[in-house]
């Protein structure tokens, strides 16, 4: 993951292909780079402020909540996936990292599209097993 250490107008501003904000306790974006809005398709306007809840599947609530939970993310080391629904209604499915941003009252958070990583591994795991024989009709 990159690193979150530079200045926060680095972080906000530059065009990376992570997904980088800042968000709150309660999961709203405080800020963000460009990349959100060029891989969900939502303005700018459209994401912030907002709870990133309202974009999350309803079985994945208690995944992201996690990436808030201060003492989580001090003891555990390992990505948190969850997906987002972009403006086109489809979902894309991230692993992500957080690190607590006590100065902003919240968390910096950063995003990896696991996307296509999981379409392919949906693929190879269903080329496993064989397809059935379609049943003959009546003679």
């Amino acid at each position: 993951m990159e690193d979150f250490g530079r200045k926060k107008e680095d972080w906000v501003t530059e065009d990376s292909p992570l997904l980088r904000g800042l968000v709150t306790p309660d999961l709203k974006l405080k800020n963000f780079n460009l990349t959100w809005e060029r891989v969900l398709g939502y303005s700018r306007e459209m994401l912030l402020g907002k709870s990133l809840i309202r974009f999350i599947d309803p079985n994945e609530h208690a995944a992201a909540l996690k990436l808030v939970n201060e003492r989580l993310a001090a003891v555990e080391g390992k990505a948190i996936e969850f997906s987002l629904r972009c403006k086109d209604g489809s979902f894309r499915c991230f692993a992500w990292e957080r690190q607590p941003a006590l100065e902003e009252e919240g968390m910096f958070i950063a995003g990896r599209d696991l996307t296509e990583r999981k379409k392919m591994e949906t693929t190879a795991n269903l080329q496993k097993y064989p397809r059935p024989k379609k049943a003959k009709g009546p003679a």
